[in-house]
């Protein structure tokens, strides 16, 4: 059973180490942008070039191609900007439960009467709203990277 344990965890340890990374260029897409507008804006353009390739996965940017992704990019990376930071404000909040609302009445809140209770039903109904939050990320960084490679003209996924 040992063994069993460890080939689970080396499967998943990386499988969520590639979703919090994937999670993480899809969100921080507009800053990311922006910094390329602004590295581009004073002249390093190479800088610019590595950072948004960092965060689209698609090479070959120059100034215009920063330009134009950040301004057709702009409706979809704000909506995975504010979807990103509500993952993680509301990750802190649930997962810490005990931490948070330790000292407060929750013998009315879901799960209670018990504050073990509350923070298992917080936390396992949060780990359900990451599950639906994680694919829509996905498509989100779907629909950017299909934006970055019409920009740079690269095939996409």
């Amino acid at each position: 059973m040992s063994s069993q344990k460890t080939t689970m965890l080396g499967t998943l340890v990386p499988a969520l180490r590639t979703w919090g990374a994937r999670a993480a260029r899809t969100a921080l897409a507009l800053p990311v942008g922006l910094a390329s507008v602004a590295l581009t804006g004073v002249g390093q353009g190479r800088r610019a070039d590595r950072l948004q390739t960092w965060a689209s996965g698609a090479p070959g940017w120059t100034a215009p191609r920063v330009t134009a992704r950040i301004l057709l990019g702009l409706p979809l990376d704000l909506a995975a900007l504010v979807l990103g930071a509500y993952s993680v404000f509301n990750t802190v909040r649930n997962l810490g439960y005990p931490i948070w609302y330790g000292a407060t009445d929750y013998h009315q809140a879901w799960g209670g009467p018990t504050l073990a209770g509350v923070w298992l039903v917080h936390a396992l109904g949060w780990l359900a709203c990451l599950y639906v939050i994680g694919w829509i990320l996905k498509a989100m960084a779907r629909a950017q990277h299909a934006i970055a490679s019409r920009v740079t003209r690269t095939p996409a996924l």
